[in-house]
């Protein structure tokens, strides 16, 4: 095919960590296919009288850890000057991100994950769609219905929304004298937006499972341990990535939720799962593809320009 040119919608490049970082992997596999690599920030994108543009950087790629790419030009070009256009930056999902979901909306380049997608499925939220899948959650701003939910269970997990990472995550005893009183903090700097909470899982010091879907089906999986003590098995927050096979339940929350990607346009996610039980649906920028390869041989980047290419 022609070589297409294809931007990505990031964070800063000079921020990435090489030797993990999920869009660096991708770019990587778009180049050697001979496509030409751009790359702009949310805050590059402007529309101007009718036209949506971006400052964008055209880029060689590599992952070389003292120099991991090389700017080739920097210029303003519109965004229907691109074929695909990849949503990559990290969250917090704020009102930023979600304006910027409007924009990318103007553009004809095919927009992977689409912006409406992004919007439709939140990734803490959407699980409530499947509670048979998911362990015991509750949402909202109300302290005493939060207590009352929290008595159920001798350890509960709070969580902000729209945060990444193991950010804005807290584990309390519900029998504790103070649990009304840290929770409500926990609430109040929330802001105005509702909490989540979720009986607490003891199997999550086995790790937890994040499970790569591509298109629709199950792709891998890689295994993240928690460290030092820590409940969170995020890298971000400490965790380690181990190696991980799919097994029946994995293919069967996968399938469960399938319909929902593929009525979203969703083409690639990430899914985490403890013991067999849903936490999350990632589909802003799902990573670890790197260690998923590493561990297994996985390619997904290839996978996913296979499929990206026979979708232009």
């Amino acid at each position: 095919m022609q070589p297409l040119r294809i931007a990505v919608q990031m964070d800063p490049i000079d921020t990435m960590v090489v030797a993990r970082d999920t869009s660096l992997a991708l770019m990587i596999e778009a180049q050697n296919r001979g496509h030409e690599v751009w790359w702009f920030t949310p805050n590059d994108v402007f529309y101007d009288a009718g036209v949506v543009r971006a400052r964008a950087h055209r880029v060689s790629v590599s992952l070389n850890e003292a120099k991991h790419y090389e700017t080739q030009e920097t210029r303003v070009r519109a965004l229907d000057d691109f074929d695909v256009i990849l949503v990559r930056q990290d969250p917090p999902f704020d009102m930023g991100y979600v304006s910027n979901t409007y924009l990318l909306e103007q553009t004809k380049a095919l927009v992977l994950n689409p912006p409406l997608g992004i919007r439709n499925i939140s990734e803490k939220m959407s699980i409530l769609q499947f509670p048979e899948l998911t362990p015991k959650t509750w949402v909202g701003r109300d302290i005493d219905a939060l207590e009352a939910f929290a008595k159920r269970y001798e350890h509960v997990v709070l969580k902000v929304l729209y945060l990444m990472g193991g950010d804005g995550v807290i584990k309390l005893r519900s029998g504790d004298v103070d649990f009304r009183a840290r929770a409500g903090k926990f609430i109040e700097a929330a802001g105005r937006e509702p909490i989540l909470a979720q009986e607490f899982l003891p199997a999550v010091s086995c790790g937890d499972k994040r499970i790569f879907i591509l298109d629709g089906e199950a792709f891998g999986a890689v295994r993240r341990m928690p460290t030092g003590g820590d409940f969170r098995a995020n890298l971000h927050a400490g965790g380690v990535a181990q190696a991980a096979d799919l097994d029946e339940s994995d293919r069967a929350i996968v399938a469960a939720i399938a319909p929902l990607l593929k009525r979203e346009g969703i083409l690639f996610a990430g899914i985490d799962v403890i013991a067999g039980k849903l936490i999350e649906i990632n589909v802003t920028s799902p990573t670890l593809v790197q260690e998923l390869k590493r561990f297994s041989g996985l390619d997904l980047p290839k996978a996913f320009w296979d499929r990206v290419e026979a979708m232009i």
